[in-house]
């Protein structure tokens, strides 16, 4: 079995994990207010290479509305004509970037993330072809990027800051690479990713 293989299966026998416990409560907090999230899903897209898989990001368009500039996995609201999440995070997926990924190459799923900005997000884990042809939707997105996703997984490399907000402490993550800043909602989905795949319990 090679190094990919070991990873997918470690992610497909690695226990689901929750966020932080500033994460969690604000979960509780939302949902016992009765506060109408929108649903929506955004696909994490594992590239096979050489030396292992790459991860895929764009750079959210600086004119939208809700986190201009950022970095973020290709996704989006559920629309009434999807069948489900899944369906969400392979259509956005293609709106945006040009990326066709099929059904059966997704091989999981990450604990939903309520977001700031009114929407409860479920990632979803794909691999994808290494020969994709991608056509990024200049009205959404602004670049597409790989990141080796061994470095995304490097404890060392997810640094961690507390701030104080309401009477509680939250945790924010954020991940540099070369001119790119990955954080908020992406880099928590990463720290999840690597707790579930590597069982870290921090």
């Amino acid at each position: 079995m090679n190094e990919q293989q070991q990873l997918l299966t470690r992610f497909l026998m690695a226990p689901s994990q929750q966020y932080d416990k500033s994460h969690k409560r604000r979960i509780d907090h939302h949902f016992n207010d009765d506060i109408n999230f929108k649903p929506a899903a955004v696909l994490i897209p594992l590239v096979p290479r050489k030396q292992g898989f790459n991860v895929v990001l764009t750079r959210r368009a600086e004119h939208l509305k809700h986190h201009p500039g950022q970095i973020a996995f290709p996704g989006g609201r559920f629309e009434e004509t999807d069948n489900d999440l899944i369906t969400t995070a392979l259509r956005e997926t293609y709106e945006e970037t040009g990326i066709i990924c099929q059904r059966n190459n997704v091989i999981g799923q990450l604990t939903p993330l309520v977001t700031t900005s009114g929407y409860i997000v479920t990632p979803f884990i794909s691999t994808i072809s290494s020969n994709y042809n991608a056509k990024p939707d200049p009205g959404e997105v602004d670049a597409i990027f790989e990141v080796p996703l061994n470095y995304l997984l490097d404890p060392q490399n997810i640094k961690s800051h507390q701030f104080h907000l309401r009477g509680e402490f939250h945790r924010v993550y954020a991940i540099p690479y070369n001119n790119y800043s990955i954080w908020g909602a992406t880099a928590q989905m990463i720290k999840l990713l690597s707790n579930q795949i590597w069982e870290d319990k921090k």
